[in-house]
């Protein structure tokens, strides 16, 4: 058995310099990873070497991936390339923020009905691609399925999908996938068609209109009973709200006969949607009721026994919204344009109001599953995958109008493309960067200024309760400002799309110079403050291109300097710095932080002595003193010893006011820190004082 060597966060593998260790199980090692090659922040999944040595489980990841990395359908995370790598099966995805359902179920259990089934129409999306393709999922749980903050849903963990026209390979006969949603055929016969998948799929519908497991039990030889011999439960005798045509559809879909089930997972999903409107569709007219499908009681009408005015149609107009005649790119519905995207135009899947760090939601999906998605190796001559890029994927001008809004939390792995309309150039949504506090981001290029005013009049100001920002006249928006001169409008608006109940605070930016828009959504009623504060600064606007950088480009030099950090501070959280002319430093990355942190800048220099003349230079033109007063500077000591030394300043501004700043310098690794506290007058509660600067230095940097 050959020895693999073990891969830790900052190594190279192959192309990828591992950037952060997203999780660790028994199926292996997710780490967030930097494609050199490709220049992009992806996720590597590495396989336990008992799996690369096992020849039936490599044959299966063989033959699977084929037909997994060319699904296209956008319900699917994508593959972008998969191979073997100094003796290391491994897969390379694209890196998406999300939860699984199940801790989505855990947390807010029951969904409403309309976010239920409009979930399970994005799953049942991914499985007619898969099953158009003969390839039968075999594992449909809560726990394999992905949502974004947004509502989009993924279907992921083909690890142990069987094309239906193969052999199994189950060495032993045995069943794969998990007992609470397993078809009744499942533990009889080793032919498993994509009914088994319609079966769990209507399970985990069930799961989410109830709260419950359709055949809860205490043993797995019970649950497997149940399956076999018992009726399909009927959801509305846990929720009476839930309409006799909704029990009809999970009793077809939950038939224990596999060819009485709905034809294909698109046409069940269908059937859930009118069951949710009322039955006035064609999905509804041979469905017999409950009754009739379990034989249980008489036959009754389905149609007569759904409640008249149901009418709760994912997509509809929500309380709060647009006009009546408010087009369906209204930029707040989570939409840009009408384009053609993986994301759904308009959500009532509810999105959580702080949301967990990209790496932290990827393992909870990824590493909570047997395998996500497949690896390829071909058993006796591995061979290189090929990078297929996705709908979804950034193309030069999407790049150039993220770069052009300068938030360092808006990066590749989180924001997609949406295809430009007639009056636009580019359209981009990205998703909230916590770790950067970077909020949910519409973001528009505009062809003309015409185009652009015209839009956000009519879409924005017109559309929403817009007002002035604090510090603007008076009025439904006010005077977009940048260094001092007029550059555009600005308005602060609140949505009430996702739940009229809780309110999210926004703010549209309308660059004139820059023909750009800003949508920046916040995700509570209890950020307000937050936006406010950006609005009253005018600290979100658009850069010119001479000034725009690439935000996933970093030099070798920058990579060089990243390789030293840790903790927050990595690719996904940093962006390159131009140096200015005569600069000695031979590297500079500026770092967003989480709310309440400050924002630190680093520099690399190419030696001790360079480095060194700047640090003096800059305890001599900024007074620098001891933090906490006693002399001119002192040592950074960390627990192995001194590494360096810093000092402690006041930087004088403008626009913040006076604050206290810390620069260091560390000896060996030949870098710099310098590091401002947050303003006086910023409403998150954190670094403020030299005290809370010098405790932030001594909790991150030792």
């Amino acid at each position: 058995m050959t020895t693999q060597r073990r891969l830790e966060v900052g190594s190279e593998f192959g192309p990828y310099r591992l950037v952060r260790l997203i999780g660790r199980g028994g199926m292996g090692e997710v780490f967030e990873a930097y494609d050199t090659g490709k220049d992009r922040v992806v996720a590597i999944k590495v396989l336990p070497e008992r799996l690369a040595e096992d020849p039936v489980y490599r044959e299966r990841f063989r033959r699977e991936s084929h037909v997994a990395a060319r699904l296209k359908e956008p319900h699917v995370i994508p593959i972008h390339d998969y191979g073997e790598i100094d003796g290391h099966l491994y897969i390379d995805m694209r890196l998406v923020e999300g939860e699984n359902l199940r801790a989505v179920l855990r947390e807010r259990a029951p969904l409403a009905p309309a976010a239920a089934v409009e979930l399970i129409r994005q799953v049942a999306a991914a499985l007619d691609a898969a099953h158009a393709d003969a390839l039968v999922h075999r594992d449909i749980k809560p726990d394999n399925i992905l949502t974004t903050p947004d509502g989009f849903a993924y279907l992921v963990d083909f690890g142990i999908a069987h094309s239906s026209t193969a052999e199994g390979l189950t060495a032993d006969g045995s069943a794969i996938g998990s007992f609470h949603y397993m078809s009744p055929e499942r533990f009889t016969s080793r032919v498993v068609t994509q009914a088994a998948d319609i079966y769990a799929l209507g399970c985990v519908l069930y799961e989410c209109l109830t709260g419950a497991r359709p055949f809860p039990a205490d043993t797995d030889g019970e649950v497997m009973r149940a399956h076999m011999v018992d009726p399909p439960p009927r959801p509305s005798k846990l929720r009476p709200e839930i309409s006799a045509a909704m029990d009809a559809v999970i009793a077809r879909a939950l038939a224990k006969d596999p060819a009485a089930r709905f034809g294909s997972a698109g046409e069940f999903a269908a059937a859930a949607q009118e069951a949710l409107d009322g039955p006035t569709g064609p999905a509804l007219q041979d469905l017999p009721t409950w009754e009739a499908a379990t034989g249980e009681d008489t036959v009754t009408s389905v149609e007569s026994s759904v409640p008249q005015g149901t009418t709760a149609r994912v997509g509809s107009e929500p309380p709060g919204g647009g006009p009546p005649s408010a087009p369906r790119i209204l930029p707040l519905a989570g939409d840009g344009g009408g384009a053609r995207s993986p994301e759904p135009p308009q959500r009532n899947f509810r999105r959580t109001a702080r949301r967990l760090a990209v790496p932290g939601l990827i393992a909870a999906v990824i590493l909570a599953a047997a395998t996500v998605l497949v690896a390829w190796v071909a058993s006796s001559r591995p061979a290189d995958g090929v990078a297929v890029p996705d709908s979804a994927a950034l193309n030069p001008a999407d790049v150039d109008l993220v770069a052009s809004a300068g938030l360092i939390g808006y990066k590749r792995a989180n924001c997609v493309h949406r295809e430009p309309d007639a009056t636009t150039t580019a359209i981009v949504l990205c998703d909230a960067n916590d770790r950067t506090g970077a909020p949910t981001a519409r973001l528009f290029r505009f062809r003309t200024l015409d185009g652009l005013r015209e839009y956000y009049r009519n879409f924005v100001v017109d559309a929403y309760d817009s007002t002035n920002c604090p510090n603007d006249p008076p009025g439904a928006d006010g005077p977009l400002v940048v260094d001092g001169e007029p550059a555009g409008r600005d308005a602060c608006l609140t949505s009430r799309l996702d739940d009229p109940a809780t309110p999210k605070p926004v703010l549209a930016v309308a660059d004139e110079d820059q023909l750009a828009l800003g949508i920046y959504i916040w995700a509570d009623p209890s950020d307000q403050p937050a936006r406010d504060y950006v609005a009253s600064h005018h600290l979100y606007h658009f850069l010119p291109q001479e000034k725009a950088v690439d935000p996933d480009f970093f030099t070798p030099a920058d990579r060089r300097l990243l390789d030293h950090l840790t903790g927050d501070f990595g690719p996904s959280t940093c962006k390159h710095m131009n140096l200015p002319a005569g600069s000695a430093a031979e590297a500079a990355i500026h770092c967003a932080a989480r709310r309440g942190d400050p924002a630190p800048t680093f520099f690399g220099f190419p030696d001790h002595r360079t480095m060194s003349l700047g640090y003096q230079a800059g305890l001599g033109q900024v007074s620098g003193h001891a933090c906490g007063g006693g002399g001119a500077d002192e040592v950074w000591r960390k627990a192995s010893g001194p590494v360096g030394r810093f000092f402690c300043y006041t930087d004088e501004s403008a626009a913040f006011g006076a604050r206290p700043c810390l620069l260091a310098v560390h000896d060996e690794f030949r870098l710099m820190i310098d590091v401002c506290a947050l303003p006086k007058d910023d409403p998150d509660n954190g670094v403020k004082s030299e005290a809370d600067l010098l405790g932030w230095f001594r909790s991150n940097f030792g």
